[in-house]
């Protein structure tokens, strides 16, 4: 288990500090619930000032839009309790669907808040109609009290932006990527260490888009060359793509084709080297010269038309050269842009930042939002039939574990630890309710009777393996806790009750998450890998111009929601792994037959056609169950096509041909029998099968 470090205790005591600060302040204005200022401290404080910004941000966001929502639902239906809680518990499960459709960017928190803040605020103001906007007002009060002073002591007390921690991320991103190109350039990695590194790199680059966003809440440079680091994560995920494309081909030309691949060596060799010093270098006019002449070199080598068609073995040859030049410019590109964001200098950029697309799965996030919105009528008519005192509280946090649990991939599993942390802080705030709290006669006492539970428990939320789970305890506690301006003797029978409703809300939550999510992370797992197959289809038969970064930045957002649930010691797991990176290389093959059949001949152009359409319907015969549609066989006519019409964009086009058709091959786990050799039949003479 990873130890704390100094910025741990740091988190830990200036988070515990600004939440004293807040509850003093909500007890001075004399605030119904100073319980609900002190909770947001700890909702909304993050390690990083940027992130508390952006939480803070969309959580004043959700509270007023859920507190308006709520206050719109008494004032419609006060009057009609089953109209209320039917109108609420859909209001629930369409934030959760928003939250979810959305996943981790900042606005899901929001939308996912707006959702289940509308139930805290609304069912007890429906109770009592009379008090209703009083009761939103001081609850929003409480709550932007609490981001106000989380953001205070984030921004002032030892700061740690998300500008600085981008900088740093960017830093060690591309060294460990400059490490990784001179694995694979010198055949020095083995297939395990390939996927473990491939796993990291998509997910850091992926994660620059979040610090990036963050940073601009707290960092002005960072914010104001935001264009700068969109085109720098744009370029490392181009990066990605190639270094999968080149090793790949240097795989098959190790097992397959030794001479060729030994007659690389070499250029490999100083490709790494040139690849390696331009990483430690700052920007070297001399150094950038030697790189364009390498990228030069390996495009003059590139074999001709009549050397792939008279030595098949040299179309992976010509795949890995033109590969290493667009390797080289793309490299030389990201070091320009790093040290403009390292040294905060202007940097000519020619072109819009790329733009950075995510997958939405709309079916993952109904299913979400329907398991929101049943576990609050399911509650909610127990609550009813049973003439429940405490059933409100119930219908509140049946809804509240359903939104925060419904992303996970398991939430059941969640849900229950959820409950044994809430169990757990029953018992602690049975003991300082009525073993301690009746000896604390003011703030300073409450404080220092506080400090022994929060300060290591700020502590333990810095770990990430164990800070997730323990989370509920803490913020469960607070609530229990209920500090308030008025001070009266200890309910045991009221304590008992509420704590037994909280419980049996979150109960309800689990049943939900049993009976109507039986299925966990295989589920996922198989609806990545259909949405991988929808994206290929799409692809292929799609008629408009699509846009090869946003198209790379979805998959590859696919590829890292795969990778993080995938195990790569388990040979099937780790034969998806490298089946969806496969799929990534069809996708930019099918993208380079469709900007090339607009140079060749129309009988070749009709024949890359259909290629494409052959390629779609199978994809979507996987996709949909169906079975695939068997051999290609519009491949073979094309490639015979293109031998008898020799010309640069032929050259191209058999390229990528070639290059689909062995991946499809290589990889029948993912695309079926769709080859039944790496080769067409024209091309196995001489060519190793």
């Amino acid at each position: 288990m990873a130890q704390p470090t100094w910025r741990d205790v740091m988190f830990s005591i200036k988070t515990f500090g600004a939440a004293a600060l807040a509850l003093y302040v909500a007890f001075a204005l004399e605030l119904t619930q100073p319980t609900w200022a002190m909770l947001t401290v700890f909702v909304v404080s993050q390690p990083i000032a940027g992130m508390v910004v952006a939480k803070s941000l969309f959580r004043v966001i959700g509270t007023v839009v859920g507190a308006t929502v709520a206050l719109a639902l008494v004032a419609a239906f006060a009057q009609s309790p089953s109209l209320f809680l039917t109108c609420l518990a859909l209001w629930i499960g369409a934030g959760t669907f928003t939250s979810v459709l959305l996943r981790d960017a900042p606005a899901a928190y929001g939308a996912m808040l707006s959702g289940y803040t509308a139930a805290i605020i609304g069912v007890p103001a429906a109770l009592a109609p009379e008090t209703a906007f009083d009761y939103a007002v001081g609850r929003c009060l409480e709550i932007i009290l609490g981001i106000g002073c989380a953001t205070l002591v984030s921004q002032v007390v030892f700061p740690r932006t998300a500008g600085v921690a981008l900088k740093t991320s960017v830093n060690t991103t591309t060294t460990a990527v400059a490490d990784w190109m001179g694995d694979v350039l010198r055949g020095e990695s083995q297939e395990d260490k390939v996927l473990a590194d491939q796993r990291k790199m998509i997910a850091d680059v992926i994660a620059l888009d979040n610090l990036r966003i963050y940073a601009g809440f707290d960092t002005p440079s960072v914010r104001a060359a935001g264009d700068v680091v969109r085109h720098l994560q744009g370029n490392l995920l181009s990066l990605l793509s190639i270094l999968v494309s080149i090793n790949d081909r240097l795989e098959l030309l190790r097992n397959r084709a030794p001479a060729k691949y030994e007659a690389l060596l070499d250029i490999l060799g100083r490709t790494a080297a040139r690849l390696q010093q331009a990483d430690r270098a700052r920007i070297d006019p001399d150094l950038e010269a030697a790189t364009e002449q390498l990228r030069q070199e390996a495009l003059r080598r590139l074999p001709t038309f009549d050397d792939m068609v008279r030595d098949h073995e040299t179309i992976p040859v010509r795949n890995v050269l033109l590969r290493m030049g667009d390797l080289l410019a793309t490299w030389q590109r990201i070091i320009d842009l790093r040290e403009a964001l390292l040294s905060d200098r202007p940097v000519s950029l020619s072109e819009a930042a790329p733009s950075t697309a995510r997958y939405r799965d709309v079916t993952f996030a109904l299913v979400a939002g329907s398991i929101s919105a049943t576990a609050v009528l399911v509650t909610a008519a127990f609550w009813i039939a049973s003439g429940w005192s405490q059933g409100s509280t119930a219908v509140i946090f049946s809804g509240v574990i359903c939104s925060i649990l419904g992303a996970l991939d398991d939430p059941a599993t969640s849900a229950a630890n959820f409950l044994r942390m809430t169990l757990l802080s029953v018992i602690f705030a049975a003991i300082y309710m009525f073993a301690v709290f009746p000896a604390i006669d003011g703030f300073t006492s409450l404080i220092i009777a506080l400090v022994p539970f929060y300060l290591p428990f700020g502590i333990v939320l810095g770990l990430p393996r164990i800070g997730l789970k323990v989370t509920p305890l803490g913020l469960n506690l607070i609530a229990f806790l209920g500090l308030t301006n008025t001070r009266s003797p200890p309910d045991l029978a009221g304590f008992a009750n509420s704590s037994l409703a909280l419980l049996g809300g979150i109960g309800i939550g689990i049943l939900m998450f049993r009976l109507l999510r039986p299925l966990g992370v295989e589920w996922m797992v198989r609806r990545i890998r259909r949405g991988v197959l929808r994206d290929l289809e799409r692809l292929a038969v799609s008629q408009a111009p699509v846009s090869r970064d946003r198209f790379a930045s979805r998959m590859f957002d696919r590829i890292n929601a795969l990778f993080s649930r995938l195990d790569a010691s388990q040979p099937d797991q780790r034969a998806l792994m490298r089946s969806t990176l496969a799929a990534l290389r069809v996708s930019f093959n099918i993208m380079l037959l469709k900007t090339a059949r607009n140079h060749v001949a129309r009988d070749v152009a009709v024949a890359i056609d259909r290629v494409l359409d052959g390629l779609g319907y199978h994809f979507g015969a996987l996709r949909s169950g169906a079975g695939d549609s068997g051999p290609l066989h519009e491949i073979d006519d094309a490639v015979v096509l293109l031998l008898a019409q020799p010309s640069q964009q032929a050259a191209d086009l058999l390229t990528s041909l070639i290059a689909i058709s062995g991946t499809l091959y290589r990889h029948a786990d993912l695309f079926g029998s769709a080859r039944q050799s790496p080769v067409p039949a024209v091309l196995r003479q001489g060519f190793p099968a």
